[in-house]
């Protein structure tokens, strides 16, 4: 190899190296400021408030809900959200980031964790669980969610559990 490809690809190497800092660099801010809006949106759901959980959501939103499995869009899920906040029943959704990635660009992060839904029945606590995963993108006002995907895996506490299981 001759030094002048030698020097080439040292630069190259070294030009990666930068651009892998650089994303590396960032991914500790996007995940603190990932983990802070979920902690934002979870506290949003507590209060009922679906006009403030729209600000986590990007315009193309879609949400697969762990119990039906069918795809919703922002309208829609805001339909079936407002009945749900609407439920004297219900208590709220808890979503627990387990691991947050952020995309070697910087443009995109993947959210997986867990997640309870709590209501309160005459039988006692009803608690709906189980696994989710969210894509984030950046925004002009931070990241913000484009998707997010529920899968309900247990339910326990109410004879009403056959109902959402």
């Amino acid at each position: 190899m001759s030094k002048r490809w030698g020097a080439k690809i040292a630069f190259a190497a070294m030009l990666a190296g930068i651009a892998f800092q650089s994303a590396s660099a960032r991914e500790p801010n996007a995940t603190a400021e990932i983990r802070a809006l979920r902690t934002q949106s979870n506290a949003a759901v507590a209060a009922h408030d679906f006009a403030a959980m729209r600000n986590f959501f990007l315009p193309g939103y879609t949400i697969l809900p762990g119990s039906s499995g069918m795809p919703f869009t922002i309208d829609t899920f805001g339909k079936r959200i407002g009945a749900t906040f609407a439920d004297p029943t219900f208590v709220t959704y808890v979503r627990t980031p387990e691991r947050i990635m952020i995309g070697s660009s910087g443009k995109r992060a993947a959210e997986v964790g867990h997640w309870v839904g709590t209501w309160r029945k005459p039988d006692g606590e009803m608690r709906l669980s189980g696994v989710y995963q969210a894509t984030w993108l950046p925004s002009p006002n931070g990241w913000r969610l484009i998707n997010e995907s529920f899968i309900s895996l247990n339910c326990a506490g109410s004879k009403h559990c056959p109902e959402v299981d």
